[in-house]
């Protein structure tokens, strides 16, 4: 997991990059549309990853398949570097004049993602209740064929 978040976030960092270059090269924010699109897919999937590290299956938890701590502190980290790339590029808006059309953007985006993250965050869930079911039905079957062989060896 922590190697898609620094993944998403090196698309980002990329695509902001050439923002930035191509905005003091004397392009116009309308006309990078595609690449700001790249940066928004990047700092949206960040959003996905994090939610995907919170929402561990408690079997995964219990079994500890990975180090929640590091799992959190990279999500953390590289959150805050897609913040503050968002900062940046909030800043060329506004240094360009295209204050409006940066909160108009905000408005359509955080109702988008909203809508994602929750489909996300339910997907999660979704997930890890299978594997707890899936591993606590397997636990079931164990015991049951353990009983049975017992049963069997007893006669």
């Amino acid at each position: 997991m922590p190697a898609e978040i620094i993944a998403a976030v090196a698309a980002a960092n990329q695509a902001f990059n050439f923002i930035k270059k191509a905005v003091h090269k004397g392009k116009e924010v309308q006309d990078l549309t595609k690449a700001i699109s790249k940066f928004w897919d990047a700092r949206e999937e960040v959003s996905v990853l994090e939610q995907k590290a919170k929402t561990t299956s408690k079997i995964g938890k219990l079994l500890g398949s990975s180090s929640i701590e590091s799992q959190a502190l990279e999500a953390t980290l590289q959150k805050q570097k897609a913040q503050q790339l968002e900062k940046e590029l909030k800043d060329i808006f506004y240094w360009t004049g295209n204050a409006n059309l940066w909160h108009d953007m905000l408005r359509e985006r955080s109702r988008i993602r909203n809508l994602r993250i929750a489909e996300a965050k339910k997907a999660a869930e979704t997930r890890a209740a299978k594997m707890d079911i899936s591993v606590l039905f397997g636990c079931f079957l164990i015991i049951m064929f353990v009983f049975y062989l017992v049963s069997l060896i007893g006669k």
